[in-house]
């Protein structure tokens, strides 16, 4: 945080300690709307709240952009705080389209009221927003955008830009037919420096990339990296032109993806961002992922209790079962991640063979890990036991492990692809308690099976 960030946030924080809102809100209204964003989250929720009350009563405009601004988390934060007509009068200064990104994580009453304030058109709008899906790029659909006939003058179309409202960002000017079908494209540059008299038709480009109303969130942010955009036009079923995505919302969708991955990866769910205060609803958001893991060991704990008569004759064989579960979960979640990244950003297609190639890259991989880390364990466990039978064994059940590992860390992803199920689901628990469940079997099943030798 910067020295002036710094300054403000603590100035905010001792005017509210006081109780002097009428500096505080000189202060709100003199501070840029970023700086507000910026230092919201290093203040406690009280703050957060009388701060954006404050900034409601100032300028309603000015608190809106902080608000679609912040974090989604904050927001939420923010919009189940606020007294009922107060939540209602911030989110009727959003778009349908914005409002749709989070009226489905609002509590239930702040809906009901919300969807009764809406126009009728507006309420119609926002049903169709939400029944597009989380997925889709429907929230991500700014109306803020300058469309002109293509039959329009250079001279028309500047008239047209002038009285546009302020708050749209002016970078290209897209062009539309009798049907309103996106037809081209052009800049603020060519319009300033063609005639006046020529129609924009002739100036435009008519190869436009755009998007279609119904694709997902990962398809566009896909164009937008390979055509490196910033702005996106978006277009109905018939090419109707409907909205544009801006780059900012698109890097939003990126961090928000980001999140969900890793919050996928730790078997959680991102939905506790947004229960701050609520440890029972977080209790219940991760129990599902704790019972899988609890129920795979208890597979586990079975599988090593069949193996009794192996570890009562060889009791050193479970020393190194710590170490066995560790590394062969280790390098099987190495694995699922590659994969499932791979799968995910569409660097490894979705072609059985292309898949293959990845998985058997794995393979070779975890088989050079694998002889370097059994052997290492082989000749400590060789020495520290006196038993070099023993100690190969051991060996052998680590490299063995570590490989099957491997494998079945890639080859989980894969499956769950296969069953339209998102294959980072298994970077969290469900690989680590199936690697744990197949690992003591191999390892104990090993050592049994060179029972004989052990004897001698």
């Amino acid at each position: 945080m910067t020295p002036t960030l710094n300054v403000l946030k603590e100035t905010i924080k001792r005017l509210i300690y006081k109780g002097n809102y009428r500096a505080l809100e000189r202060i709100l209204e003199k501070s840029h709307k970023g700086d507000i964003v910026a230092i919201f989250r290093y203040l406690s929720h009280h703050e957060k709240i009388k701060t954006f009350q404050i900034l409601m009563d100032v300028d309603i405009e000015k608190a809106s952009d902080v608000l679609y601004d912040l974090d989604e988390d904050l927001q939420l934060e923010i919009l189940r705080s606020l007294p009922l007509k107060e939540a209602v009068r911030i989110l009727l200064t959003f778009s349908t389209g914005e409002i749709a990104k989070i009226i489905d994580k609002l509590p239930d009453e702040l809906q009901k009221h919300l969807l009764e304030k809406l126009e009728e058109e507006e309420r119609e709008e926002l049903e169709k927003y939400i029944s597009y899906g989380e997925s889709s790029v429907a929230s991500l659909i700014s109306e803020d955008f300058i469309s002109v006939f293509e039959e329009r003058t250079v001279e028309e179309v500047l008239s047209i830009i002038k009285t546009a409202p302020e708050d749209i960002e002016i970078v290209y000017i897209y062009v539309t037919d009798k049907k309103e079908r996106l037809v081209g494209v052009t800049s603020i540059k060519e319009i300033l420096t063609a005639p006046g008299s020529v129609q924009i038709k002739d100036i435009m480009e008519s190869d436009v990339i755009s998007i279609k109303s119904n694709a997902t969130k990962e398809e566009a942010i896909d164009i937008f990296r390979r055509y490196d955009l910033f702005i996106l036009p978006v277009v109905d079923e018939e090419d109707v032109l409907i909205g544009v995505i801006y780059i900012d919302d698109i890097l939003d969708a990126i961090t928000e993806k980001t999140t969900e991955d890793i919050f996928k990866m730790a078997g959680a769910q991102e939905e506790e961002l947004f229960y701050t205060n609520q440890i029972i609803k977080i209790a219940k958001l991760r129990l599902p992922w704790l019972l899988v893991s609890v129920f795979g060991e208890i597979i586990t704990a079975f599988i090593i209790s069949i193996f009794d008569f192996t570890i009562k004759e060889f009791l050193p064989i479970i020393f190194f079962l710590p170490l066995l579960a560790a590394i062969s979960g280790n390098i099987s979640s190495q694995s699922a991640i590659i994969i499932s990244r791979g799968l995910v950003t569409g660097k490894i297609m979705e072609s059985f063979k292309d898949f293959l190639y990845y998985l058997y890259r794995e393979v070779k991989v975890a088989i050079v890990l694998a002889f370097i880390i059994s052997g290492i364990v082989g000749v400590i466990a060789t020495l520290w036991l006196s038993h070099h039978i023993m100690g190969m064994v051991i060996s052998l059940a680590i490299f063995i492990n570590m490989v099957l590992a491997a494998f079945s860390g890639g080859l989980l992803p894969y499956i769950l692809l296969r069953m339209n199920r998102d294959p980072l689901l298994a970077t969290g628990p469900i690989v680590l308690t199936v690697n744990d469940i197949f690992g003591i079997l191999i390892y104990l099943g090993t050592a049994t099976f060179f029972l004989q030798y052990l004897k001698l």
